[in-house]
Parts: structure tokens; sequence; C-alpha cells
């Protein structure tokens, strides 16, 4: 019968390393702190970039104007209102499937925080509608002076 002071036998237990621990487990150890350094890392960056975008904007409301027309409602806030900029609106419908798209240009100028309607062609009823994205790089098609991309 054994004692708590009697040494365990190596051969059976194996030996006991309690002063460095397994090498095993510094590894483990290690790779945590690694993933916790980088998951930390991507979140900083996600974080700064969301908050350096130019232009952001957010969907509010929609409502049907006829068979193939809805309208968008989307607030808009911009850090440079003196730079043209651009927003693309997305229509949706009950699968969330979309059923009309449009892009919309915002001239230089006017307040940093507006509400916009945003007209747009639907081929379906619109449910609701998205935001894909802003940007003030507007594509060499797009003209800030040109009526014909305004949101109405």
């Amino acid at each position: 019968m054994s004692t708590a002071t009697t040494p365990r036998p190596a051969n059976r237990y194996g030996r006991s390393n309690r002063a460095g621990g397994s090498i095993g487990g510094k590894v483990v150890a290690v790779v945590a702190a690694l993933l916790m350094i980088a998951l930390l890392f991507v979140g900083a960056r996600t974080i700064m970039q969301r908050f350096s975008e130019p232009v952001r904007a957010e969907f509010i409301s929609q409502e049907r104007i006829d068979d193939n027309t809805g309208r968008l409602w989307i607030d808009v806030n911009r850090k440079n209102p003196d730079a043209p900029a651009y927003c693309i609106v997305t229509a949706v419908d009950y699968s969330h499937s979309e059923v009309g798209r449009r892009e919309v240009v915002l001239p230089a100028g006017g307040e940093q925080h507006s509400r916009i309607a945003v007209d747009l062609p639907v081929r379906e009823p619109l449910v609701s509608g998205r935001i894909y994205g802003c940007s003030e790089n507007l594509p060499f098609y797009m003209d800030p002076e040109s009526s014909f991309y305004a949101a109405r």
C-alpha cells in the first residue's frame, strides 16, 4: 500500500516534470497567444477601416410607386461633401433576391448628412432595400454633373 510520502513508480505512471511542464503544452500556449494577437490585429484593422470610410450610407425605408418602380430612402454620411461620390442601392424581394439596382451620384456640395429618395426600376415588387456600397472614386462613365444619375 502506498502513502502520500511514497513516490510513484516511474515505470508505471511516467515521470512527473512539474518544474518545466511539457513541450506540447508550451506549443499550445504559444499558438493560442499568436492566434489571439492575430485576432486582435484583424479586429482593430476592420474597425479602423470601417470608421475611415469617406462615404457611408444606411437603408432607411422603401415604398412602392407602381408595378415597375420602387423608392428607397437612404441616409448618406460623407466626410468630405465637397467631393463627388456615388452609392449603389439594390431592391430585394421576400426571398432576398435582387429585383432592382441603381447607381446614385452625389454631386459635390451639400451637407455631410443627407436623406435621399432613390427611385429605381424593379422587376418584381420590392420588399426591402440594401446598400451595396459607396465610394468617392467615381467610375469613368459617371458624370457628377449629369442629371441622369441623380436620385430622381
